[in-house]
């Protein structure tokens, strides 16, 4: 078997391993895909991957990572898009997140669809990767709702962390996205507007 038909190598030929195993893992679950489809799906050679990617686990870590970088990037994307308006901030955060979770074909969260699939005793370095990108993303939040003219902004961050994490699982389970839909609206019931900001009354983007 050639490898990507000759004409990857070195790192985009890694890039092209952590493409194909993200999409298997995330349709199929990570359990049910061996590396035997992954290269077959790749077209490459089954050495090429272990070159790269020792071990599945290492294959699912690099999976991981990957999603954690696009995560954070469109996060990024969004804040820059706010200037230095929290509460423009947060709407657009979770406007995101909520069509995000409400698309067509959406599976769910890839790291808590991960987490599931692995327990306490195996893996252990999966779950905390997992564990570790729930942590960034409570941290944002509380770096957020610290910027809001809110009481006890940490418990808010965390109900808003809570309420980010059920969004993408729901999303996930329910065609058209079901309860996820209101992600938005609970986000005002959160952190209700002050009266004077000028996005106050305005609809709840969807």
């Amino acid at each position: 078997m050639g490898e990507a038909s000759g004409q990857l190598r070195g790192t985009a030929l890694a890039e092209k391993l952590v493409d194909v195993a993200a999409e298997l893992f995330y349709v199929n679950g990570i359990r049910a895909v061996g590396v035997d489809e992954v290269v077959r799906r790749a077209g490459v050679a089954k050495a090429s991957l272990y070159r790269w990617f020792p071990t599945k686990d290492d294959l699912i870590l690099a999976v991981l990572q990957r999603r954690d970088t696009e995560f954070w990037a469109r996060w990024d994307d969004a804040a820059t898009a706010s200037g230095d308006d929290p509460r423009a901030e947060l709407d657009a955060h979770l406007t995101w997140i909520q069509a995000l979770a409400t698309r067509r074909h959406y599976r769910g969260c890839a790291f808590v669809n991960t987490a599931a699939e692995f327990d306490g005793t195996e893996s252990q370095h999966i779950r905390a990767r997992c564990r570790d990108h729930e942590e960034e993303l409570r941290r944002r939040l509380r770096a957020l709702t610290a910027r809001l003219d809110v009481a006890d902004s940490d418990r808010v961050a965390d109900q808003l962390h809570i309420a980010v994490v059920g969004t993408l699982v729901i999303g996930g389970l329910c065609p058209g996205g079901g309860s996820a839909t209101e992600l938005t609206a609970l986000a005002d019931a959160l952190v209700p507007r002050r009266p004077d900001h000028p996005s106050a009354g305005a609809a709840p983007a969807c």
